[in-house]
């Protein structure tokens, strides 16, 4: 349910990830604005991973990666937690129910408009 919104946000296309597994569909923006470390490579902001695991693979601001990481909705990329890539790229865990899907899918929203250019901080 999740795959099925997010690819009907404006702008954006599957395609088979440029940098998961076998069978990771990515998400694409091909006319992106926003900074370098909102893509995994090309358009690439996202990528959900085959079953049965699910989860999916993004990128956020570092103000709302923070967020995530604390909520225990996801953990940094492994290759984050090494160092060799920014700590804004993140794995979030699937979501198992419609509270949850909630709740991944404004998270992934955030990382749409941090790939499009337009994603601003909440204000204080």
């Amino acid at each position: 349910m999740l795959f099925a919104r997010a690819i009907r946000l404006p702008g954006v296309r599957q395609a088979p990830s440029a940098i998961s597994v076998p069978g990771a569909v990515a998400l694409v923006l091909d006319d992106h604005h926003g900074p370098k470390d909102a893509f995994m490579v090309g358009g690439e902001f996202a990528h959900f991973h085959p079953e049965p695991d699910c989860s999916l693979h993004l990128t956020l601001p570092p103000g709302a990666a923070s967020e995530v990481l604390s909520g225990g909705w996801g953990e940094p990329h492994y290759l984050a937690a090494r160092g060799q890539i920014p700590g804004s790229h993140l794995m979030v865990y699937a979501p198992r129910d419609p509270v949850e899907l909630e709740v991944v899918w404004k998270v992934l929203q955030v990382s749409y408009n941090f790939a499009r250019g337009s994603w601003k901080p909440p204000s204080p």
